[in-house]
């Protein structure tokens, strides 16, 4: 721990000191390196005997600026306040920097503060859209509003125009409220972050009860891992909470930050491991132990974690001008552009001016951010008014400039990847930027995975995003989870097919994705075992064939052939769907398509590359007649 962190330890220990509640002055120590982080003189904190039952805290501002702290406090105050962010009620689980975000709206704002006149009332579309973004308590009035906002906002939260120009926070000249805005718009990331560093904490926790000499790869799948990567992820999505764009490009970015932050927390896990046993050893105890990987967390979260920050915020913004780039085609030209000033890299320079249509290939490996930092852009431009580049030419001015990124990290182009950061990245390997896992298909079509513990773990962190923001199925319980953002229009007839497949294969575990279009393509509903499945409802056996070319084309490894779409009534063509299955027989011995599973009145069989020929094919389908 440096010396200005030990101070503001110290600081926060002695503020918090003045009560006597156990939880109550950890929630003070908590919120009291907030403040002095930001470089905001503490008020005066004490326990009140007179306040209402309920009350945890409240600031006052008569006299000397004080925090009061309820000195009934029980187990049952703060089972109430843990529930508080889950019910939606407050924006953060803090009381008491809350009352420190009424105090933080009083030094600022002192003329404007007690008086009531100032102090308005939400109704309405207005109320609605604080409770949703900010919370429930906020929408009480004004000065509430000001509070949840400047507690959310120190807590890394990050809030839409909308809701800011409603509070004094963008209206104010303090140089305190200033940097706040940008933190709050996501201009700017505060470090170190307090949820993520309390997250390290309980992470190292699991850590620590680990037995065993070898590190386990199933720790990533502990609530209190998966809590520090939905952390971490949530302070990267920040960066682009106010960007414009689809809401399936946003879905595709955070995806990418998850999986992003999810690795990097395996690094993180796998540094700190050696650090259980000390240098005879033995195991060590826990104390020591965190003081001993607090140097992780300060690396990986704080210096670290503003360079991601600033690339991620680039890179986003990049996603989505491609996105609005691509719906022109090739109507404009788009143009290279530095940010034109000093600090513009000599390398960089280099690109400055190269100007060609969107289609050209050069846009696939030097589009930016093209390094840490990188402030490059590119923007359309008229045809009339901007020649062409010569592509040779531009390629040759690209790989000069890029000539010091021997390993090629930071050719790719996040609009068309639709991802943040790139699969090789500092927590990967070269091998990823070729991977299929990393390209969405959670498979590797012509190489077998490397057997090693990120390879692993990139494949458990990628099951763990998919099975975010899913619930189980009343009936077939985790077996069948399903999407709370799956196709609303087919989300019934994809879980009738589910369980014709579930019910004929009783080890089979089915998700039902969620519905995003990517490049104009509806993405695959299922993933089947492990393997992304698309389900193609066909009029006649004819359909089988284009059935297999567009799960091909959506990246699928299973298709699914469902008859009880419009042919459940209709008798078993059991020669004619033979045939045409057969004649995707290519796809089966090269591995495009693994399986396919045929479904008739709520029955399903498997057909793979070991079932060849038309007969072996037609004796399996034999099996869904009644």
């Amino acid at each position: 721990m440096s010396k200005s962190e030990e101070n503001i330890e110290t600081s926060a220990k002695k503020w918090a000191s003045a009560l006597s509640d156990k939880t109550a002055r950890a929630k003070a120590e908590e919120a009291a390196r907030i403040i002095i982080r930001h470089g905001i003189e503490l008020p005066v904190i004490k326990e009140s005997g007179r306040m209402k039952k309920r009350t945890l805290a409240q600031f006052r501002s008569d006299g000397t600026p004080t925090i009061e702290v309820n000195k009934k406090l029980n187990d049952d105050f703060w089972k109430r306040d843990a529930k508080s962010v889950e019910i939606g009620w407050a924006a953060q689980d803090n009381p008491i920097l809350h009352e420190l975000g009424h105090y933080i709206d009083f030094i600022c704002n002192k003329e404007k503060y007690n008086k009531q006149s100032e102090n308005k009332r939400f109704f309405g579309e207005t109320k609605s859209l604080i409770e949703k973004e900010v919370s429930i308590y906020a929408a009480t009035d004004q000065w509430e509003l000001e509070a949840e906002l400047y507690a959310g906002i120190m807590r890394g939260k990050v809030y839409s125009n909308n809701v800011l120009n409603l509070s004094r926070i963008s209206q104010s000249d303090n140089d305190i409220i200033k940097r706040l805005l940008s933190y709050g718009t996501g201009q700017d990331v505060c470090l170190p972050s307090e949820d993520i560093s309390k997250q390290f904490k309980n992470m190292m926790k699991v850590l620590f009860q680990q037995e065993g000499s070898s590190f386990s790869i199933n720790i990533m799948a502990d609530k209190d891992v998966q809590k520090m990567i939905e952390t971490h992820s949530s302070v990267l999505n920040g960066s682009f909470r106010q960007v414009e764009m689809s809401e399936a490009m946003r879905k595709r970015l955070e995806r990418s930050n998850y999986v992003f932050s999810g690795l990097k927390t395996f690094h993180e896990l796998n540094e700190a491991f050696p650090s259980l046993l000390d240098e005879d050893g033995n195991r060590k105890t826990f104390e020591r132990f965190l003081n001993d990987v607090r140097k992780i967390d300060k690396t990986y979260n704080s210096n670290y974690l503003r360079a991601e920050f600033n690339f991620v915020q680039a890179s986003s913004e990049m996603a989505a001008k491609w996105e609005r780039f691509i719906k022109d085609g090739d109507r404009y030209y788009l143009q290279y552009r530095t940010a034109g000033d000093a600090k513009v890299r000599p390398t960089h320079a280099e690109m400055a001016g190269i100007t060609l249509p969107v289609s050209d290939l050069f846009w696939t490996e030097f589009y930016p951010p093209n390094g840490w930092g990188c402030r490059c852009s590119v923007v359309q431009v008229r045809k009339s008014k901007y020649p062409a580049t010569d592509h040779e030419e531009a390629m040759a001015r690209g790989e000069s400039a890029l000539g010091l990124d021997k390993k090629g990290m930071f050719r790719f182009n996040a609009g068309m990847e639709q991802k943040t950061m790139p699969d090789y990245n500092p927590y990967t390997i070269k091998r990823c930027k070729d991977c299929d896992i990393a390209k969405g298909k959670l498979k590797l079509a012509k190489s077998p995975i490397p057997d090693n513990e990120l390879c692993e773990a990139c494949q458990f962190i990628r099951i763990c995003e998919e099975n975010k923001g899913c619930f189980n199925d009343e009936l077939y319980g985790n077996r069948l989870k399903i999407s709370k953002d799956a196709d609303k229009t087919e989300v019934q007839d994809n879980i009738r097919a589910a369980y014709a497949m579930l019910e004929s294969f009783p080890e089979m575990v089915i998700k039902v994705r969620e519905n995003v279009l990517k490049h104009g393509v509806k993405n695959p509903e299922y993933m089947i075992n492990g393997m992304i499945a698309d389900r193609k409802g066909i009029e006649s056996p004819k359909g089988i064939q284009s059935g297999f070319k567009k799960a091909i084309k959506q990246g699928c490894q299973v298709v699914v052939i469902d008859l009880d779409m419009h042919m459940k009534d209709k008798k078993l063509p059991v020669s004619e769907l033979a045939k045409y299955i057969n004649w995707r027989s290519t796809d089966f011995e090269e591995g495009t398509i693994k399986e396919c599973y045929v479904i008739h009145q709520g029955k399903a069989v498997k057909i793979t590359a070991d079932d060849k020929g038309k007969d072996t094919i037609a004796n399996i389908i034999e099996k869904l007649k009644p």
